[in-house]
């Protein structure tokens, strides 16, 4: 079982990039790592960091400076970062790796991407009032597709990893969940997947192709999007906002329809993906939704976990909870929906989702349970060092058995 960290360069920059997967290896029982190599705009408190403790990304950046032939499109690449790609933290990570015999793969943010959506709005997820998130690319577009599968090419080319581990391939939500989001309405999985549904000209192209009434569809949405905006009803008992979601996909003509064309977007993008890190020797691990969790409500961003198990090397279900109990139902879930699919798990060890050695160690236990091929725990430049030691430990179990 691959066992590693979700890791930042900058952070393996701040140690040393040997001397951090040396640690990795030796110390903390890890044999493979998910290191970033491109990331969206963040900010980040460090317990470890030798010098200042926070660290904040002006915008969405990468670790290696991109080669423009492999990017049909001149305003979609990535944006470097001076200071990561003059270091050549991810070459030398990929050095140690080999050298300690760690997996080595590299984490890649995709269409979560605030620089590139401001400077092409056009090509972002587009709501039904005209709203454009421009945090979120959107996968029906074809310069976006051919963007993220140039991001894959790129980075296999120069640092020939193990396995791309590819996030945000689907449709953001409303709630992008930054700094100064002054959203004051009561929130429930109706409203959020009526503010989520995009109608950028690329995906109503494609409704109107299976034949669905886009313009009604739009219409009907906001019309009900709009009811519930003007409504107080946090005091309404929780099974009213529990069976919006079902209602609106039973009322609502062609809406299950329209579902089901996002996500064939999503699932023709990631076998693109696949087949890119293919054609260089790489494996493409799947985190199937960003901001949904459990992975019962990665449809939210437009993922159907049986086809994106079939178009991907292995699913990777960012299992980010409380309790063992919590992570052996979603990989259940998971199991069941992508039956015959690889699964590897994403376990959360920073607080508060764990309040003990114990407790990582019984979610690692839920993980091996549950016939993952890999944990990867989040994160190693935002652990304090005793929970850097229960992830050790944790490991170490898993490994004595």
């Amino acid at each position: 079982m691959r066992l590693g960290f979700f890791a930042y360069p900058w952070d393996l920059l701040d140690e040393g990039p040997e001397a951090a997967v040396e640690a990795m290896a030796r110390q903390l029982g890890c044999n493979a790592i998910a290191l970033n190599a491109n990331y969206h705009h963040a900010r980040f408190l460090r317990p470890r960091a030798k010098g200042p403790k926070t660290l904040e990304l002006p915008g969405a950046v990468a670790a290696f400076q991109p080669q423009p032939d492999l990017y049909p499109d001149d305003a979609l690449m990535p944006v470097p970062d001076p200071a990561l790609v003059e270091s050549g933290v991810l070459a030398q990570a990929r050095a140690a790796c080999a050298k300690d015999g760690l997996d080595f793969g590299l984490w890649t943010v995709g269409l979560h991407n605030s620089t590139l959506g401001e400077q092409n709005r056009h090509l972002c997820m587009e709501t039904c009032f005209g709203d454009c998130y421009t945090y979120s690319l959107c996968p029906a577009h074809a310069p976006v597709r051919a963007f993220l599968q140039g991001v894959i090419r790129d980075l296999c080319a120069q640092f020939q990893p193990d396995r791309i581990i590819q996030e945000a391939v689907g449709y953001l939500g409303a709630r992008h969940w930054v700094h100064h989001e002054l959203f004051f309405v009561d929130w429930d999985e109706g409203l959020e997947l009526l503010l989520s549904l995009c109608f950028c000209a690329a995906c109503q192209a494609r409704g109107d192709a299976a034949g669905l009434d886009v313009p009604a569809l739009r219409q009907n949405v906001a019309g009900l999007a709009e009811h519930l905006l003007h409504q107080e009803r946090g005091s309404l008992p929780p099974a009213f906002a529990q069976s919006y979601p079902t209602s609106l996909l039973f009322e609502i003509r062609d809406l299950p329809e329209y579902l089901r064309v996002r996500a064939d977007s999503v699932t023709e993008l990631v076998r693109g993906l696949q087949s890119a890190a293919a054609e260089q020797g790489a494996s493409l691990d799947l985190i199937p939704a960003s901001f949904q969790r459990p992975v019962s409500r990665a449809w939210l961003e437009g993922a159907h976990l049986g086809q994106l198990g079939t178009v991907s090397d292995s699913l990777l279900i960012p299992a980010y909870h409380d309790s063992a109990a919590q992570v052996a139902a979603d990989l259940d879930w998971a199991a069941r929906l992508a039956p015959g699919s690889a699964l590897a798990a994403g376990l959360n060890a920073c607080n508060p989702a764990v309040s003990s050695a114990a407790e990582i160690a019984a979610q690692a236990q839920a993980c091996v349970a549950a016939g993952c091929q890999g944990i990867y725990t989040y994160n190693y430049g935002l652990l304090t060092p005793d929970r850097l030691g229960w992830v050790a430990g944790a490991n170490r179990e898993v490994q004595g058995q």
